[in-house]
């Protein structure tokens, strides 16, 4: 069977007479619209398989998963890769206090490594981290490849670096998970990482939520399994497993020829855009415009009111994903653009990278509280800042605030990731 757990939904919600569990739903689509799917959205009844200790249909769906995307063991989520950055952390805790962080990480990583007790070292590219003096017991090194604009990142050197620390390589590939399904976009990291997280639902026809960590190694995989038991939630969303388990069946039945129509729709409307530069990476399904020295912000804006929705908007870049569902309407985007007048937006001063001069290391134990941006400077920062998307801190945890911080925290607050309600988390 090549989609094990969605057949078995199937089955179930074909000969079902009447649910007394729980979703509350029932399975019916009566309360409207919204409910459509209801149907597929099922808990852990007798034959559908547990996902904290998986043995059944679902143990064969992350099997299939697994063989697909060239891991020796996969393990399925509904809460994201940032359920899976946290399993892996743990996973890793197992044989070290201090993880190495190669170049830019999401949100995730640092909050997990907080919360797990973790200490982190952060480089900002292999050469500088394997010219360090490492004197700590790493158990990890993480880096992120493919990036938020889908640019690659050579995994060579980072698992020899991995591999001189006696460390595992854990990458957050979470943008590639429509790699294996065509030959034309690169191969996925299977060949470098102990442990990586890939969202299905960026790419895939997935629904909100579902990605998967995938292992190589069995003491790894076990690691990670007896994390994600004790992480994930105990009531999973079937219908989200459901739609990965289609999904990639689906995308190998029809992925290479869906990414060849793809290619040439993308090659057509890199001939037509004339908003910006269409900046080469090497996923061409993920399409970067750059407006040099423009605050892209107002052109998702602007779209937005038009009824198109980019994926991200980051200083003077705009991102948008291209998927077998919405290549047709690539003309639609490259008409909007050519409606907006570049020349009228508004400058670009958003910062790309950590705005902090200062830094306090050592212990950051003290109690927290929440100040305004204008009470900030001077102080020190409790928890990780930046814009989301992409989801990278520019301010992060023990960074010593100053004016330049206030300033953009002020100007760009509703941007922001990492405040409560405007405040500031701060050491007190």
């Amino acid at each position: 069977m090549a989609r094990p757990l969605y057949d078995k939904i199937k089955q179930y919600s074909d000969n079902c007479k009447a649910r007394f569990c729980m979703p509350g739903h029932g399975g019916s689509s009566s309360c409207g619209d919204l409910y459509s799917s209801a149907v597929y959205d099922w808990t852990e009844v007798d034959g559908l398989d547990n996902l904290l200790e998986s043995s059944g249909v679902i143990a064969q769906s992350e099997n299939r998963l697994a063989e697909i995307y060239g891991y020796e063991g996969a393990l399925m989520l509904t809460q994201g890769s940032t359920c899976g950055m946290y399993i892996a952390l743990r996973a890793a805790k197992q044989r070290g206090g201090t993880v190495v962080a190669v170049g830019d990480m999401h949100k995730s990583f640092w909050s997990a490594c907080r919360v797990l007790g973790l200490e982190i070292l952060f480089y900002p590219d292999v050469k500088s981290a394997a010219k360090a003096s490492i004197k700590a017991d790493v158990c990890a090194v993480f880096v992120t490849s493919p990036d938020y604009f889908g640019r690659l990142t050579d995994l060579t050197q980072i698992r020899m670096f991995a591999d001189a620390l006696g460390a595992l390589l854990v990458v957050d590939e979470a943008h590639s998970a429509h790699f294996p399904y065509t030959k034309l976009l690169p191969a996925n990291a299977n060949k470098y990482a102990d442990i990586s997280l890939i969202s299905m639902h960026k790419t895939m026809p997935v629904y909100g939520g579902g990605a998967l960590v995938c292992v190589n190694g069995k003491e790894t995989f076990e690691s990670c399994r007896m994390a994600r038991a004790e992480l994930h939630s105990s009531s999973p969303s079937y219908l989200i497993m459901a739609s990965m388990d289609y999904a990639a069946d689906l995308m190998l039945k029809c992925g290479e020829k869906e990414y060849e129509d793809i290619k040439r729709a993308v090659d057509n409307f890199a001939k037509t855009n004339c908003a910006g530069k269409l900046l080469i990476n090497d996923d061409f399904s993920r399409l970067v415009i750059k407006i040099d020295g423009k605050d892209c912000y107002s052109v998702g804006e602007q779209l937005a009111k038009k009824g198109i929705f980019a994926e991200a908007v980051c200083g003077d870049l705009i991102v948008f994903i291209v998927t077998p569902y919405n290549k047709d309407m690539l003309s639609l985007l490259a008409d909007a653009l050519k409606q907006i007048d570049v020349c009228k937006l508004p400058k670009f001063d958003l910062p790309s990278e950590s705005i902090c001069l200062k830094r306090v290391d050592g212990a950051l134990d003290g109690e927290i509280e929440l100040v305004e941006p204008e009470n900030c400077t001077g102080r020190i920062s409790a928890g990780e800042i930046g814009v989301y998307p992409p989801g990278v801190p520019m301010i992060k945890r023990g960074d010593v605030l100053d004016d330049t911080c206030a300033e953009f925290i002020k100007k760009y607050r509703k941007r922001l990731f990492g405040l409560a309600s405007g405040y500031i988390a701060v050491i007190k």
